[in-house]
């Protein structure tokens, strides 16, 4: 099973690397738009206290520049995830004006909040390596987001999970699963938007 998803993850990483950065500006741009165009007015109200979560783009992830934008534009409340250590939850913080970003000490390429109040999202916003028509996703392979969606649903707190994704990293196969990895409710990609019940163009 894992030697399956390894391959797999390879195979997409290697697709998304190829990417030029204008393609990733480009496309980013138009998750990000459809995003708040299509699916953040069903989900979120304005001024709403509910928080999100937004993580910060590594190598030609999606970009989430837009995004942070206009969740400061509209009084969005929204936090960054931080890595605490290898095989546990994730926490996040609070994003504030002028915000320290240090890179982490395990994974060098991600930045994450130094110091900063640690919150709960209700909306978890999450990068992907591929995806497919059930919704489950293939990350890069640490667990984290796994990790803390399913302690957060043990605890019983309502969090709703939107993974952004170019439309090339749709798998037209099922992708192997195992009983650690979550479904996540929405995928954003440049044309589409794919919901838990059904997608839609």
């Amino acid at each position: 099973m894992q030697s399956g998803k390894s391959k797999l993850r390879e195979l997409f990483k290697k697709q998304r690397s190829a990417m030029s950065q204008e393609d990733v500006i480009k496309k980013s741009s138009e998750i990000n738009q459809n995003f708040v165009e299509n699916l953040l007015p069903k989900i979120c109200k304005q001024n709403s206290e509910e928080i999100f979560s937004l993580y910060l783009s590594s190598g030609n992830e999606v970009r989430t520049q837009r995004l942070s934008e206009h969740f400061k534009k509209n009084n969005f409340s929204f936090s960054y995830p931080r890595i605490i250590t290898k095989n546990h939850p994730l926490e996040f913080v609070l994003a504030e004006e002028n915000q320290t970003l240090v890179k982490n000490q395990f994974y060098p390429k991600i930045l994450e909040p130094l110091g900063g109040k640690v919150v709960l999202p209700n909306f978890l916003i999450l990068p992907l390596v591929a995806f497919d028509d059930d919704l489950s996703r293939l990350g890069m392979g640490g667990g984290f987001f796994d990790r803390t969606i399913s302690e957060l649903r043990k605890q019983k707190f309502k969090i709703i999970t939107i993974g952004l994704g170019y439309d090339f990293q749709r798998s037209r196969e099922l992708l192997p699963t195992e009983n650690t990895d979550c479904r996540l409710d929405f995928i954003v990609t440049e044309q589409n938007i794919f919901s838990a019940n059904q997608s839609q163009s």
